[in-house]
């Protein structure tokens, strides 16, 4: 399979918020790349946060796994992610990128995030 055709997204959890990252004049999202050849798909998410944010973390599950055909990622992998610290704030290593707490509660993360991602499942 090749690797770089995989995006990864990590959906990291503090409360009522997520960790959302978002570039000069973009769109707030979730941290997100591409898996690098001969990374395992988990390997790069837990790569993705430390350049995102600056937070060590570890995969606790899959959460979502879109295949698309005509797209150039192919594959599109959510991770639910955990800090390995209790308390940290978001220090972004890209430069011009942001990171902060978004409140889930709010209606464009509720259907954007909460709706796609965490309801119906079970206890995170």
């Amino acid at each position: 399979m090749d690797y770089r055709r995989i995006k990864v997204e990590a959906l990291l959890l503090n409360g009522h918020h997520v960790l959302m990252v978002r570039p000069e004049n973009g769109v707030w999202t979730l941290p997100y790349g591409e898996a690098e050849e001969g990374e395992l798909p988990e390997d790069a998410a837990i790569r993705v946060m430390a350049e995102a944010a600056g937070v060590d973390v570890r995969v606790s599950r899959t959460l979502n796994r879109d295949k698309h055909v005509r797209d150039y990622h192919r594959l599109v992998l959510t991770f639910l992610v955990e800090a390995q610290s209790a308390h940290f704030e978001p220090a972004p290593r890209v430069p011009g990128l942001q990171a902060e707490w978004r409140n889930l509660r709010s209606p464009e993360l509720k259907e954007q995030i909460y709706e796609k991602y965490l309801a119906g499942k079970e206890r995170i």
